[in-house]
């Protein structure tokens, strides 16, 4: 429970902070709180693009059609479906990580990236990476928007761990950054 400390004490008076005083005290807070708050610096955005030490080549992208055939069988509770195709390959032509991680592609859907869905990966080793290639099993058209960015493989398993929990925080293998700015790029997928 508050207890209200001492701040004069006059005869007659109890020892303990008067109904006015209180509230002046905390008029005058809120106030230094407000123009504290509008003083401070806005908090930093996160930024886009490529690192000192961390880089993906957009630029000579390649796009291959028909590189495997493949199949998939799903089974939703107790529904079964089947889908065949031919897969797309995406070849970016270097990339550089400083750590051991993976290249990773996620659609852009309804106009914004959706971290929630991985279309592709590909391992990369720490350093340059020439000819990455990531082989997409989704619908990969030419026009068709995508982000790709750098992941850590944290673990150092080559497994890219890609958990979400509450509020779509990714905890495993994350999203590589120079202080604000992540390493990724959206692109559209080239003819």
């Amino acid at each position: 429970m508050f207890q209200p400390r001492m701040l004069f004490r006059q005869e007659g008076t109890p020892d303990m902070i008067s109904k006015t005083v209180l509230a002046a005290l905390s008029a005058t807070l809120i106030a230094s709180a407000c123009a504290t708050a509008q003083d401070a610096p806005a908090a930093p955005q996160i930024t886009m693009g490529n690192g000192e030490a961390n880089m993906i080549q957009i630029e000579g992208m390649t796009r291959a059609e028909g590189v495997t055939h493949f199949s998939e069988v799903r089974v939703d509770d107790g529904e079964v479906s089947a889908f065949r195709g031919d897969s797309v390959a995406l070849t970016f032509p270097q990339v550089v990580i400083e750590k051991p991680g993976f290249l990773v592609l996620h659609p852009v859907m309804d106009g914004r990236p959706n971290g929630d869905v991985v279309s592709g990966f590909a391992y990369l080793d720490a350093g340059t990476n020439e000819d990455v290639t990531i082989r997409l099993d989704t619908p990969a058209d030419a026009g068709r928007m995508f982000l790709v960015m750098l992941h850590s493989d944290v673990d150092n398993d080559r497994v890219l761990d890609f958990v979400f929990v509450e509020d779509g925080i990714n905890v495993e293998d994350t999203a590589v950054f120079e202080g604000t700015h992540m390493i990724a790029h959206i692109f559209a997928v080239p003819e």
